[in-house]
C-alpha cells in the first residue's frame, strides 16, 4: 500500500512495481504486508535521499539505522512473537524450551539491532524469496538456514 500526498491509499502488486517509482518524495510512506499467513505489517518512510560516491551500487539498498530484532520467520506473526518474548523473559516452561530449541539459543533480545547483520540479510533474503515465489524454485537448506539466522549460532 502507498499513501499519496492526500492520504489516499493506493495498493500495488510488489511484483509489478519498483519501490523507487512508488515512493519518491521525502516523508512518503510505504506500508506493506509481509508473509500473509503471519500478517506482518511493515511501514517504511523515506527520510533522506543522498549521493555517496564511495558507496558501491552493489551495497544498495542499505539500512542506515534501525531498532529492534526484526521479523522472526514462522513464529505466528505479532502475537506469536509476543509469546516468544514472554517465554524468554520467564526463562522456564515448555514454551521456553520449545523456542530455545527452535532458535538454538537460550537468550533472545527483541530490542537488539545489528546494523551489519541487517544489511547482510538485505543483500541475501530478497533473492531467496524471489527464487521461491517468482521463479518457483524450492529453497536450498543453505537458504533456509540463512532465513532462520542459523549462521549466528556458530
Amino acid at each position: 500500500m502507498f499513501l499519496d500526498e492526500d492520504g489516499n491509499v493506493e495498493v500495488y502488486d510488489a511484483t509489478q512495481s519498483l519501490i523507487c517509482s512508488d515512493i519518491k518524495e521525502l516523508n512518503d510512506k510505504l506500508n506493506f504486508s509481509y508473509d500473509f499467513g503471519d500478517d506482518w505489517q511493515v511501514s517504511l518512510t523515506l527520510e533522506k535521499v543522498f549521493t555517496d560516491k564511495d558507496l558501491p551500487g552493489k551495497e544498495l539498498p542499505r539500512v542506515l539505522e534501525g531498532a529492534g530484532f526484526g521479523i522472526v520467520e514462522a513464529v505466528g506473526g505479532p502475537p506469536g512473537l509476543e509469546n516468544l518474548v514472554q517465554a524468554f523473559k520467564k526463562k522456564k516452561g515448555a514454551e521456553y524450551k520449545e523456542y530455545r530449541e527452535w532458535l538454538g539459543t537460550g537468550d533472545f533480545d527483541i530490542t537488539a539491532f545489528d546494523l551489519d547483520d541487517m544489511n547482510f540479510r538485505l543483500q541475501k533474503i530478497p533473492r531467496i524469496y524471489k527464487a521461491s515465489y517468482e521463479d518457483r524454485l524450492a529453497p536450498t537448506q543453505k537458504s533456509i538456514d540463512l532465513i532462520e539466522r542459523k549462521y549466528l549460532r556458530r
